[in-house]
């Protein structure tokens, strides 16, 4: 498939920037989608599949044909706080200062408690900061949202799940009533957002694949099943086909800024026709 209108990839966690790259340098302009392969306890025990094989270090790419309609999203369902830092020395997912001060510190001044353990002894943190997004504002004004996964004790630097560029301006986020309900509306506005995309554009969908954040997923807990038969989801998809994914990473094209970015904490909706 030569010319794809978009790829669909798999990778597995810490390789989706590369992923992107080599994507980029050999289908340039094509838009990509994708989620990123999870285990349940961040144990290594992931997997890419594909029709051939089975790998938990591969690359899975799907690509789209011009015969297919096709529709995406993907979003960060969430609103901006007052609060602001800048990632003042990292190193692709790692940040060491946030204003110029040890990165731990700023984490434990945020969120307390809740995190004193890690700050002490390093560790994940993932369940702590899964309703709390940090965003970037690319100069589009679209919003990346990104996970902060871990902290790094005595070395007092924090690791995200997605590339965090030094001198960038760190948006604090807010989810709002997203985790008690679901994310039903953002289920909801990731559905309505692909049926206005791309070939799609607004024709009748026939088949349809949800993206959903693992992270977003610990942040829902059992009220995951309540945002998929939500009035305001269900009454959208009907009886479409749908399967569903949650995910260690997500993967998007940028429609304002013409960028495939690796991203965390969104939802997203592929739809074909």
């Amino acid at each position: 498939m030569a010319s794809p209108q978009v790829i669909f990839m798999g990778a597995t966690p810490g390789a989706e920037e590369g992923v992107i790259a080599s994507i980029n340098e050999h289908f340039p302009g094509v838009p990509v989608y994708g989620g990123t392969a999870a285990d349940d306890a961040l144990a290594g025990e992931w997997k890419v599949m594909s029709a051939d094989a089975v790998s938990s270090t591969g690359v899975s790419l799907v690509g789209v044909g011009s015969s297919v309609k096709f529709g995406a999203s993907m979003l960060g369902p969430y609103t901006e706080t007052e609060k602001k830092v800048i990632a003042t020395k990292t190193e692709g997912r790692r940040v060491f200062e946030i204003d110029g001060k040890p990165a731990t510190d700023f984490v434990l001044e945020w969120l307390g408690d809740d995190v004193k353990e890690a700050y002490d002894n390093g560790g994940l943190i993932l369940p702590q900061t899964a309703q709390k997004p940090i965003g970037i504002k690319k100069p589009s004004g679209e919003i990346v949202t990104n996970h902060l996964a871990a902290l790094g004790a005595e070395e007092k630097y924090v690791d995200f799940f997605a590339p965090i560029p030094e001198g960038a301006e760190l948006l604090i986020m807010d989810s709002g009533d997203g985790p008690s309900t679901g994310y039903a509306d953002a289920l909801a506005n990731a559905y309505d957002t692909a049926k206005s995309q791309g070939s799609l554009a607004g024709g009748p969908p026939t088949a349809g694949m949800i993206v959903y954040c693992g992270g977003m997923a610990i942040a829902v807990g059992d009220k995951l099943d309540e945002g998929l038969t939500s009035d305001a989801f269900a009454s959208k998809v009907g009886d479409l086909p749908v399967l569903g994914m949650t995910c260690f990473g997500e993967q998007a094209y940028l429609e304002g800024q013409k960028e495939n970015v690796q991203r965390n904490l969104s939802v997203g909706m592929i739809l074909f026709g």
